[in-house]
């Protein structure tokens, strides 16, 4: 007799079935920004902030996150003494599920690497979704080369190795200021990156599921129509939506 799923594996099956549902509607982090907006929920952060290394990539994912601290004293102390020699990336890798989104919460300012060329061939072995970093990155070519889906803040050939050390693995951190936890959903695009708490996507997906059939309509509408006055006509005849915009 087959076993029926384990309640871990259930949530795990309903939350792929609504990251593919959000994953659908358009202008993505937008979108997923006005339902957090109408809940009082979350997070976004802009593109100036936490900017995509290369347009038109997207991701919708749950975070595994990873905080670093710096090290005192020079690189040169530091490496005679193996402080910093390995970072926290590859077992934060290793403990992840594929389609995760790999959160970095680096110290200011983001004047050191903390993603390079090896670390985004480990994050795409392990199936990551992407990575939304709070600091810097580099061999950002090498990335985009990839195909990994990175976000970071800055982009400078400095190398964390020996400058930063591992704080924690799977604990809360914070990106651009923004408290993320442990299994808080990560969406981002162009314009940007937004947090959605664990136990709101549900509530979230529904509302930009529903806008996003509304403003198709409202576009296709729009394309349609000869003039203002012809679309204020037409719109007349249709029901008022709180989705509206």
């Amino acid at each position: 007799m087959s076993q029926s799923p384990s309640p871990e594996a259930t949530a795990h099956r309903d939350r792929a079935a609504l990251l593919t549902s959000l994953s659908r509607v358009a202008d993505v982090s937008s979108a997923v920004a006005d339902a957090l907006d109408q809940l009082d929920v979350g997070a976004v952060i802009g593109a100036g902030t936490l900017a995509p290394l290369r347009r038109g990539q997207r991701i919708c994912g749950p975070a595994v996150t990873l905080r670093y601290r710096q090290l005192t004293g020079d690189v040169a102390y530091n490496r005679a003494d193996g402080l910093g020699a390995r970072l926290g990336d590859r077992d934060l890798y290793s403990s992840a599920r594929p389609g995760d989104v790999a959160v970095f919460d680096c110290p200011a300012p983001a004047d050191t690497a903390v993603v390079g060329a090896l670390s985004a061939q480990w994050a795409l072995l392990a199936g990551l979704a992407g990575c939304v970093v709070g600091g810097a990155v580099r061999d950002s070519v090498s990335i985009i080369d990839s195909g990994l889906p990175v976000w970071s803040m800055a982009r400078v050939p400095q190398a964390a190795r020996f400058r930063y050390a591992t704080e924690s693995i799977g604990e809360p951190v914070r990106l651009a200021g923004r408290l993320v936890h442990p299994g808080d959903i990560i969406v981002a695009d162009d314009d940007g990156v937004a947090i959605i708490p664990a136990d709101r996507l549900f509530d979230v997906v529904k509302i930009c599921v529903e806008a996003d059939q509304v403003e198709h309509e409202l576009l296709a509408q729009l394309r349609s129509s000869d003039s203002i006055a012809d679309l204020m006509g037409k719109l007349r005849q249709r029901p008022v939506s709180v989705f509206d915009r």
